[in-house]
């Protein structure tokens, strides 16, 4: 008996290592319930910053390939997009407050009112809306499960897989909403805040398996956004 109860010492003592070095760690909260806390920490942050990868995208049209940014509570934004087409990549500065979008292309000395529908995007700005933003995803999720445990930014967070109606996807574009868009949710279980949103469906092209990747950061860091004009 001693030699089997010091085996199970061992092995409890070698699951604890485990799990103070984050390999394997047990994570008492259900995926229901990190969507749940996630969204309701995101809803109450008065801004963020975002930073916007690609991969996969489709080689013709207009592609949306990147961009990053501040968001304001309620409905402002300030940064910029890498948008692809016929060859070229270019960088727009954006900003968008109340509604009103505005951009500066390259090689333009000033901002223009335009639609932002022109770059294949919903208003930027609603990002943050609780209602018709990021977080709505959150409590649309059907069949949400743990993922493995990630690291991002040195950060040790949980991850929550699951699906979205492609017609319910905000800001970006979704060229099949019919078909449902794959999401992977990571967040900091010691805050709750959003780290990722992954997203991979058809949302440049129907017939291409897109990946979005949405970091945020700078949880209700002070920001203040007017119109340029």
């Amino acid at each position: 008996m001693r030699p089997r109860r010091a085996f199970t010492a061992l092995a409890a003592a070698s699951a604890l290592v485990l799990a103070a070095c984050g390999g394997g760690a047990a994570r008492s909260a259900s995926p229901q319930v990190l969507l749940q806390k996630a969204k309701a920490v995101a809803d109450r942050a008065s801004a963020v910053h975002f930073e916007l990868s690609s991969s996969n995208l489709p080689t013709s049209g207009t592609r949306l390939v990147g961009g990053e940014g501040d968001l304001q509570r309620p409905a402002s934004m300030r940064g910029s997009f890498e948008v692809a087409t016929s060859g070229f990549t270019a960088t727009v500065k954006v900003v968008s407050v109340g509604g009103v979008f505005e951009v500066e292309l390259p090689f333009a000395s000033h901002y223009e009112k335009t639609n932002p529908a022109s770059f294949g995007l919903t208003d930027p700005a609603q990002l943050l809306s609780p209602t018709n933003g990021l977080t709505r995803l959150l409590a649309l999720a059907r069949d949400p499960r743990l993922g493995p445990s990630q690291r991002v930014a040195g950060e040790l967070v949980d991850t929550v897989d699951f699906t979205v109606p492609g017609r319910d996807i905000p800001v970006l574009p979704d060229a099949d909403p019919a078909r449902p868009v794959d999401i992977t949710a990571a967040i900091d279980p010691s805050n709750y805040q959003l780290r990722t949103v992954t997203l991979v469906g058809p949302l440049e092209s129907a017939t291409v398996e897109t990946t979005y990747v949405l970091t945020l950061s700078g949880y209700d860091e002070h920001v203040h956004i007017t119109l340029p004009s």
